[in-house]
């Protein structure tokens, strides 16, 4: 799978970025910078590059760490993040809380951070010590509760969102999230209900009808499943994760052609986002063009390079056109600790397939059975590799009737299932 983020957060970024707005710098430690030093806090039509450089003039020339500096800080993180630069904000977020430990609003910006990195468990680190300074903390709740979902401890997600719910009762981004959580767990129903509140509380927003159509889908009922998909985009041209689902349905039911649209729609709006190019990839794939498909899959590595999956993706259709294999290169971008490094070490001839099923298995059944049919799906690729059309058989099979309806693992085995019968 290749996951996605929030995007209800933007509210808690904003409030604090209006407050450092109206906050005053002291111009006497910074006085000889001022025209650039101005440029870190003042509206106007400046590049990010210039207000970078104007809130490190104010950090180099002063002597202590007084509130404009502070701000400085604070201020070029949110500008690095504006420009990929995780890393060098995180760092401005350290230099923050070491010297203000309890300061909230910049833990949950590094939190934030932490998410956009990939980095859970650091995320979650900062999401508990807000919440136990805060109890109240809405934003850290629901930060909180996403991580478990990815975690796949629902129950505590959903502990999350219940808390945040008591806080704020008509958080329409809880009810999507916790509906959404409902519907792993089992429960579609209760799962709907929350999408109803949210579309209740809030019907021109569109999230929830995003979330009916996302529990839809994850049922099998890909007509009312597009349909909400499509009320949701109406409400809002720009819901690039309405979109992205809206796509995955298409595909499922072979409109690859309108998939290829709404995948184009997301990059206008969003031209980084490595899903948009990941997944037409495996379209080009499907329909055997093998050039366009790596061409999609290289941008989706540039753009996302410590992703599995588009990695492995290439493997495959490199192999499949008889072009070189990078993957010895690109796997030292990847986690080597973390699931599906073993699928990647199988198809660098550093594990067996019994060792890759053995590393699928997870005390938590939902996620052994998603990590299973992942493993049969690649285990059956690599045999194709190898000329054994046969061998590839049964582990297609195993993907195709296991893995959930929306795994890109469950829509390839199904064509690869057909493609071999047909060949027969």
């Amino acid at each position: 799978m290749f996951g996605m983020t929030g995007r209800a957060l933007v509210g808690a970024v904003a409030g604090v970025s209006a407050l450092a707005l109206t906050t005053l710098i002291d111009i006497s430690a910074a006085r000889a910078e001022l025209p650039l030093a101005t440029k870190c806090n003042t509206v106007g039509n400046f590049n990010l590059d210039d207000r970078i450089a104007g809130c490190t003039a104010i950090i180099q020339a002063a002597t202590a760490m007084q509130q404009s500096v502070i701000m400085a800080h604070f201020r070029r993180a949110m500008f690095y993040r504006q420009k990929g630069e995780i890393g060098l904000a995180i760092a401005d977020y350290d230099q923050i809380i070491e010297h203000d430990p309890g300061n909230l609003n910049v833990r949950l910006q590094r939190a934030f951070a932490h998410v956009a990195r990939r980095d859970t468990d650091a995320a979650l680190a900062d999401y508990d010590k807000v919440v136990e300074l805060d109890p109240t903390a809405v934003y850290a709740h629901l930060g909180r509760a996403r991580i478990y979902q990815t975690k796949g401890d629902i129950d505590r997600a959903i502990a999350d969102y219940d808390q945040g719910l008591r806080i704020h009762p008509d958080n329409v981004i809880a009810h999507v999230d916790r509906g959404l959580a409902y519907n792993v767990k089992g429960e579609p129903d209760r799962g709907i209900a929350d999408c109803n509140r949210a579309i209740e509380i809030s019907p021109q927003d569109g999230a929830g009808q995003f979330c009916r159509g996302q529990i839809y889908l994850a049922k099998g009922d890909n007509k009312l499943a597009l349909a909400e998909f499509d009320r949701a985009i109406g409400l809002n041209p720009k819901y690039i994760n309405a979109l992205f689902q809206r796509a995955i349905t298409y595909v499922i039911e072979g409109n690859f052609d309108r998939a290829v649209e709404d995948y184009d729609r997301i990059l206008q709006i969003n031209p980084r986002d490595a899903r948009a190019y990941f997944h037409p990839a495996r379209v080009h794939w499907q329909s055997a063009s093998f050039a366009k498909s790596l061409t999609d899959l290289d941008q989706a590595i540039q753009l996302s390079p410590k992703s599995a999956y588009p990695v492995l993706w290439r493997e495959i259709v490199a192999k499949r056109s008889d072009q070189p294999s990078q993957l010895s290169e690109a796997a030292r971008q990847l986690d080597a600790t973390k699931w599906p490094a073993p699928i990647v070490n199988l198809f660098l001839g550093t594990m067996t397939l019994e060792q890759v099923l053995d590393a699928a298995d997870d005390r938590d059944p939902r996620k052994k059975n998603e990590r299973v049919c992942e493993a049969n799906f690649y285990i059956a690729e690599r045999a194709l590799q190898r000329g054994s059309k046969e061998e590839a058989l049964k582990p297609f099979g195993q993907a195709a009737a296991d893995c959930p309806k929306t795994f890109i693992e469950k829509q390839a085995a199904d064509f690869e299932l057909s493609s071999l019968r047909a060949s027969r």
